[in-house]
């Protein structure tokens, strides 16, 4: 298009100015300000340009803020009984009896489904026993809020406590508590921290459990 301007003037002007020097100058202005305003109006479509980006400082903020309250949302419960399953198990804080029983293998095949409400939430730290037919506890679900602890300070003694009384720890079931029973009756526990040389017992386990436990 540029070129064409550009013909069209030197065509137009070759009659008019003699000398040839004078011509060349006025073309050259003229397509440095053919140059100039192409410039500019590219300049003002590339403002009008609105770049999103994904994400804003405070929707970042936000996610992480609703990370934090999903952790802070998760409970542990303590399913027993009439189960193929039982053992503590982590669910969220809005589950159903009948998702806790199906994290726990389902009910087995002497259970009495009918004394439990399956549809009834569970909440933080219960004891849940479901009964078998024809059981001393048919016809009612015991729910606890803790078990009996292993001594009068609260904390279960992990070098004495029972089964039971161990399986009341924050992810301690029927094989964990079984593995520390079978290591403590060849060494003693010194210290708290010497449970995680049972095997399956992690520092992550410890964690939840080391305020609960003593020697």
């Amino acid at each position: 298009m540029a070129d064409s301007v550009v013909d069209k003037l030197k065509d137009a002007l070759e009659g008019v100015f003699d000398d040839k020097k004078t011509l060349i100058r006025i073309i050259s202005v003229v397509i440095i300000l053919l140059i100039a305003l192409i410039l500019r109006i590219h300049d003002e479509n590339k403002a009008d340009i609105t770049i999103e980006t994904a994400e804003t400082p405070d929707e970042i903020e936000y996610n992480e803020e609703s990370s934090v309250s999903s952790t802070s949302q998760v409970i542990f419960v303590d399913i027993s009984g009439a189960v193929e399953k039982p053992g503590v198990y982590e669910v969220s804080k809005d589950t159903r009896l009948f998702q806790v029983i199906e994290l726990a293998g389902g009910l087995s095949e002497d259970a009495d489904p009918d004394s439990v409400n399956r549809a009834s939430f569970v909440e933080d730290g219960q004891k849940i026993i479901i009964p078998v037919k024809g059981g001393d506890n048919a016809g009612e679900l015991p729910i606890l809020s803790a078990a009996p602890e292993a001594s009068g300070s609260g904390l279960v003694n992990i070098n004495t406590a029972t089964a039971d009384e161990l399986k009341t720890l924050n992810g301690i079931g029927d094989v964990m508590a079984e593995r520390i029973i079978e290591f403590r009756s060849s060494e003693t526990f010194k210290s708290k921290e010497d449970i995680m040389s049972v095997d399956g017992i992690g520092s992550r386990t410890y964690e939840k459990i080391k305020d609960r436990i003593t020697v």
